[in-house]
């Protein structure tokens, strides 16, 4: 016997939470730290300096989204998509970026020390002066993205794709002999 119920009551409303979100950010709450925002709809808007430390934002829709400044440390990030976000100068140390669309985004300035960015789309990403110490990129795809002056020391870069990636000043670890 087919059920009578309707799927959706079941599912978190995700756009709802987005918008809810955003509203109290305008309203000037700045701190969502340790959330569950898994799923969450919320393309393009601004939400510089947020902090979502510690949160869950698994699956999530952030494109062309403004996190400039934002504090994403520890954040749980995997699968979401974030194409042509702005990040610039935004703390993403020891978040899960696993499987994350990070294409044409702006990473300048970025601080991702000990991020797992394993099999992540960075195509075409700006991490100019970016922070990438102890990060682990294996798998992704870096094509075209531009890494200048980035500190690349202890980073896993195994099976990544760099072609046509700018590593002009970036700084990589010394091999000991």
């Amino acid at each position: 016997m087919m059920s009578t119920q309707n799927p959706k009551t079941h599912v978190p409303n995700v756009f709802a939470m987005g918008m809810a979100l955003k509203q109290m950010y305008e309203l000037g709450r700045k701190d969502f730290d340790c959330e569950n925002f898994s799923g969450l709809k919320l393309s393009c808007c601004k939400l510089t300096a947020i902090s979502l430390t510690s949160s869950d934002l698994r699956d999530s829709d952030l494109d062309l989204t403004d996190l400039s400044g934002a504090d994403l440390r520890g954040a749980n990030l995997e699968r979401s998509t974030m194409s042509f976000a702005n990040l610039t100068n935004a703390n993403l140390s020891d978040a899960n970026l696993r499987g994350v669309n990070l294409g044409g985004a702006d990473l300048s300035g970025a601080i991702l020390r000990g991020a797992c960015l394993q099999d992540a789309n960075l195509r075409g990403a700006n991490l100019s002066n970016a922070h990438l110490e102890f990060a682990d990129l294996q798998g992704a795809d870096l094509t075209g993205a531009n890494f200048y002056g980035c500190n690349l020391s202890y980073t896993n870069l195994e099976n990544v794709n760099l072609t046509e990636v700018n590593l002009d000043g970036a700084n990589f670890p010394q091999e000991n002999t």
